[in-house]
């Protein structure tokens, strides 16, 4: 009859070869000196680096859409708006960012591309929550962004297809109001 080792017995047969009780641990020193080579790699990249630090892409960015897709132009009367809202932004010339949806966007990121802060985003989502079923948001489908002097969003349009167009407005009290528009 053959007799089954059991896992107490494998280790004593095992640690008794060795002359020692137990197995050598190893020290954490080889992981703190890896760790510290790649906290000097990012500083040096994110920091010191001038030409991939922070700083300088935020320059580049600043300088980019200072020549980007935004142009000052006068704001047409709304349609279907309220004759005070219609007024206040005929007065006033208002930056504008023209776009088209890309593949797999929502949006939320077709607001924030456009340079719209999170909190503007939301506020824009908010008023369309009620007006536009985002799931039938499609790539290609074009939407307009308007600013006003103040840097508020005013206007965001999006042309989901020929008859169905959702804007959304900035009304007199500063609320942000959505607008379906079947033309």
């Amino acid at each position: 009859m053959v007799r089954r080792r059991t896992a107490p017995r494998k280790k004593r047969a095992a640690y008794a070869k060795l002359d020692s009780a137990a197995p050598a641990r190893r020290g954490g020193a080889l992981v703190i000196v890896v760790l510290g080579a790649l906290v000097l790699l990012n500083l040096y990249v994110f920091v010191w680096d001038k030409k991939t630090s922070v700083g300088a892409i935020k320059q580049k960015a600043l300088a980019g859409s200072a020549a980007g897709p935004s142009m000052t132009i006068e704001s047409p009367p709304l349609a279907g708006a309220p004759a005070a809202v219609a007024a206040a932004a005929a007065a006033e010339p208002v930056t504008a960012v023209d776009g088209h949806v890309a593949k797999s966007d929502t949006v939320g990121k077709l607001l924030r591309r456009s340079g719209l802060t999170a909190a503007e985003s939301d506020d824009v989502i908010r008023a369309l929550s009620g007006v536009l079923d985002f799931r039938t948001l499609r790539a290609g489908a074009a939407y307009r962004i308007e600013r006003g002097s103040d840097g508020r969003v005013t206007r965001f349009d999006l042309e989901l297809s020929k008859n169905h167009h959702v804007r959304v407005i900035r009304a007199a009290n500063g609320a942000l109001t959505g607008v379906a528009d079947p033309t």
